[in-house]
């Protein structure tokens, strides 16, 4: 049954959405910008005869895979803890 949170609560529950899309947006594009370097570096030494040619589409591609996923279990770890925090929280204080 679903009951109708109170304001504090609805706020708590916000703020921590809030965090939660900001870790998300923090993690990926730090991902994003290690792949981007990465291709980068690996395009550097295929010029100079070091290394292999690299598929600039292959290699971003598996970057935003990697940072669309770890973002996302990042975000959903906080967003888990907050929401469980708000709960052990508002059980004390009704049972307290």
């Amino acid at each position: 049954m679903m009951r109708k949170l109170p304001r504090n609560e609805r706020i708590a529950v916000t703020i921590w959405v809030i965090v939660s899309l900001v870790v998300w947006n923090g993690v990926y594009d730090l991902l994003m910008t290690r792949g981007i370097k990465d291709y980068l570096l690996r395009q550097a030494l295929h010029q100079t005869g070091r290394g292999p040619e690299v598929s600039m589409t292959a290699l971003i591609d598996l970057a935003i895979t990697e940072a669309t996923w770890v973002s996302t279990l990042w975000a959903s770890v906080i967003l888990l803890a907050g929401l469980m925090t708000i709960r052990l929280l508002t059980s004390r204080v009704s049972s307290g």
